[in-house]
């Protein structure tokens, strides 16, 4: 019988022989600066490796792409075709999911089209949707959690006419912020608790580095934060206003002033965060309620005069229309590990999606940690929340979202249509642990559903049918 790693884990406590114990780090008396992405160069091969992390040990090393974590930072514009060669330089299989994006399914990066040690591959296909934060990170199945935790993810940033028109914070004063958390061991040397709950860590990382400083001006900055963490929910406030303004699926209709924002991992926020009345000399702080310090410190100088207003209209979002109010389609997440009862199988197939249709889904669970619901293959628009206590759709899941975060009882409905490709496409729980136990499901897309499920069932057994033209 196999042994889980997590089972032989508990083995080797059992026995005596033990892991390191968690150290619980100080924070340095000086903090960090905060790094910026590095924007990747035109025909620049991404790479999984291995990498040095600035925060462990000095013979500790994690993952990277192109030895770097966060990754490099790739930009797009819409309407362009995004070309890419891919590599794995690691010693164990990886995938390269490219998350929030609409692709066709051999591109979309799923356990089921791993990138073998030592192989590279070339992806493509047209950006077609509007612009937006979104990012690349691994999916292996049974193994995603690991990798994740070990440093492994980048943005990927879309860019359109309207989005420029609106003459947003650029250059110095547009901020990317990549949020993780970590454990090290008494060594110094990363931990992965690979916890089936979750696994959270005691130090947090923005950028790869631990509780960063930088300077600003005293103007406006646009900061687009990534949740990137295997399963944190980050509770962020700032010691400045903060003004949502997009998020998963990019700009919002109308700013909103907010005081906290809630994300679960792989969601995304843009929020314009301002320093106009804030005397030069003064800290700000970007903060969680699980940490005590700030996450960012960030320290304001004397700039030249902002004056650029923000829009009181920044994009027009047309609203999905279903007609009745009861779901299509309930999923119902259960413990660790499954969905409907049913915990995630690479051939299945679970069901077949009519292409262009207006679905109302609904996500429930009884009980257990909140889960982060993760929709390949379209964007989708949150329309109900009951349960809990919150009751409502939170400023920051209006417009377009990938990813919407379920606490337990709550139960979430939301409208998708799927009208870009058809193919095979997941869903799943995005806390990763939850992901790699079995949270986790193959739906096919087709303008024919029942002959789409057929075909796609028959390959998932027996690969890609080939079909020969006569003449």
């Amino acid at each position: 019988m196999a042994v889980s790693r997590r089972a032989a884990v508990t083995g080797l406590v059992a026995l005596g022989l033990g892991l390191p114990a968690i150290r619980s780090l100080a924070l340095p008396t000086s903090r960090p600066w905060l790094p910026r992405p590095v924007e990747l160069a035109s025909g620049e091969i991404l790479a999984a490796s291995r990498a040095r992390l600035p925060f462990t040990a000095p013979e500790s090393r994690g993952y990277g792409y192109n030895q770097t974590s966060p990754g490099p930072l790739i930009r797009v514009r819409r309407g362009e075709e995004f070309r890419i060669r891919i590599a794995n330089h690691l010693n164990e299989e990886t995938t390269f999911h490219w998350h929030g994006l609409i692709c066709p399914t051999e591109a979309d990066g799923q356990p089921q089209n791993p990138v073998l040690p030592g192989e590279s591959a070339e992806v493509a296909f047209p950006i077609l949707q509007r612009a937006g934060l979104s990012w690349y990170h691994p999916h292996p199945h049974g193994a995603t959690a690991k990798q994740a935790w070990h440093g492994l993810g980048g943005f990927f940033v879309i860019e359109d006419e309207e989005e420029k028109a609106l003459g947003l914070p650029s250059g110095e004063d547009e901020w990317f912020l990549f949020l993780r958390d970590i454990q090290l061991d008494a060594l110094g040397r990363i931990f992965f608790p690979d916890d089936a709950g979750g696994s959270e860590g005691t130090l947090p990382l923005i950028n790869g580095v631990v509780n960063p400083r930088a300077h600003a001006a005293n103007r406006q900055l646009r900061l687009r934060i990534l949740n990137g963490a295997n399963a944190r929910v980050f509770r962020l406030s700032a010691d400045a206003p903060l003004t949502l303004i997009g998020n998963d699926g990019g700009l919002l209709e109308t700013p909103v002033p907010v005081d906290q924002i809630q994300m679960g991992p792989a969601e995304r926020i843009d929020v314009i965060l301002d320093l106009r009345k804030i005397a030069p000399g003064t800290v700000v702080g970007l903060r969680d309620d699980s940490f005590a310090a700030p996450l960012l410190e960030i320290t304001v100088r004397e700039g030249a005069p902002d004056h650029w207003q923000l829009p009181k209209r920044l994009s027009t979002i047309t609203p999905l229309v279903h007609h009745g109010s009861e779901p299509d389609r309930v999923f119902t997440f259960q413990g660790d590990s499954t969905i409907n009862d049913k915990p995630f199988e690479p051939t299945r197939i679970d069901f077949a999606i009519p292409f262009g249709k207006v679905e109302r889904w609904r996500f429930q669970s009884a009980q257990g940690a909140p889960h982060p619901i993760h929709i390949h293959g379209a964007h989708f628009q949150v329309i109900q929340r009951s349960g809990r206590g919150r009751n409502q759709v939170e400023p920051w899941e209006r417009g377009w979202k990938d990813t919407v975060l379920k606490w337990a009882p709550e139960q979430v409905d939301i409208l998708v249509r799927f009208d870009t490709y058809e193919g095979r496409y997941l869903l799943h729980c995005h806390k990763l642990e939850h992901e790699d136990g079995g949270m986790m499901l193959n739906f096919v897309v087709g303008k024919d559903p029942e002959a789409a499920l057929e075909k796609a069932r028959i390959e998932a057994l027996y690969g890609p049918i080939c079909t020969t033209r006569q003449g």
